[in-house]
């Protein structure tokens, strides 16, 4: 696996085996060597490059990620991991992706899974069927981030909600305007409506806030928002950040759209794409 999914936060470990024994270890890396507890994502595409770029973008969408290149091996993971995704090639050497999503549905452990096949050729025969067993979306390649998106919201794999909105990682340092003061503060992940930074000291759910969002061109964002969150530090063990979450409540509608570019920037746009088989497309 590339050293980049490693960085971006897939490590995976493959133990040579045939058949069966084969076992493949992954696990989720964070810049803070913390675990996160994340929704667990099955990734399975034979081509090397497009595993590895759908992979990192599904990381960047805070899902932990578990990158298979055929589909009898991903079963097997499945069963062991219990994913709450599987992304699945249409066509594959071996058994292909509708074979195995209707072993999936035919799995009394699995048949509930969220799938969503994807496929190069637009072949209806084949996206009926795919549908037809319950699949959640059949998306073309270059896989469009938005409609990307929309179909892991459907899968309902958030606890508090969908969330509507793109969201990723954000470990930028950004500056908090809040009763006259200014201080620079570490954010965690970004929003297109909202932030959650990294704070000891807690500001009051309902605060208004000004935040100084850093851009890729040197410049900054001035966008203005109210605390919705707040988590403190209890001095035990917690999975949740302490910090505070923002909403942006006074957008207008340019620095919206800056936002929404930025996240999609931060999603895609250093993803350096195969020209042969491009993966990932954005608005």
């Amino acid at each position: 696996m590339d050293s980049r999914v490693a960085e971006e936060g897939v490590a995976c470990d493959i133990e040579p085996a045939s058949g069966a024994e084969r076992r493949v270890f992954c696990r989720v890396v964070s810049k803070g060597g913390v675990m996160d507890a994340k929704p667990i994502a099955v990734v399975v595409d034979d081509s090397k490059p497009f595993l590895m770029y759908l992979s990192i973008l599904l990381n960047r969408m805070n899902l932990e990620v578990l990158p298979v290149n055929n589909a009898a091996e991903a079963l097997e993971i499945a069963r062991v991991t219990r994913p709450h995704l599987i992304t699945m090639d249409m066509m594959m050497p071996g058994m292909d992706g509708l074979e195995a999503l209707r072993a999936i549905r035919a799995d009394k452990e699995l048949a509930d899974l969220s799938v969503i096949m994807i496929s190069s050729y637009q072949d209806k025969n084949r996206q009926w069927e795919a549908l037809s067993l319950g699949c959640i979306d059949v998306l073309d390649k270059p896989v469009d981030l938005r409609r990307l998106h929309k179909a892991i919201q459907r899968c309902d794999l958030y606890s508090g909600g969908r969330r509507r909105y793109l969201r990723t990682t954000f470990d930028k340092t950004v500056g908090l305007h809040h009763q006259g003061e200014v201080r620079e503060v570490s954010s965690v992940t970004l929003s297109e409506r909202g932030i959650f930074l990294h704070m000891r000291e807690q500001l009051p759910k309902g605060a208004h806030v000004e935040i100084d969002l850093p851009l890729s061109s040197d410049e900054t964002l001035q966008v203005g928002g109210s605390v919705i969150y707040s988590k403190a530090h209890n001095g035990g063990v917690s999975m949740i950040t302490q910090g505070i979450a923002i909403k942006f409540d006074r957008l207008t509608l340019k620095n919206s759209k800056i936002l929404s570019a930025l996240v999609e920037e931060l999603l895609v746009g250093d993803l350096v794409l195969d020209e042969t088989e491009p993966a990932v497309s954005a608005s």
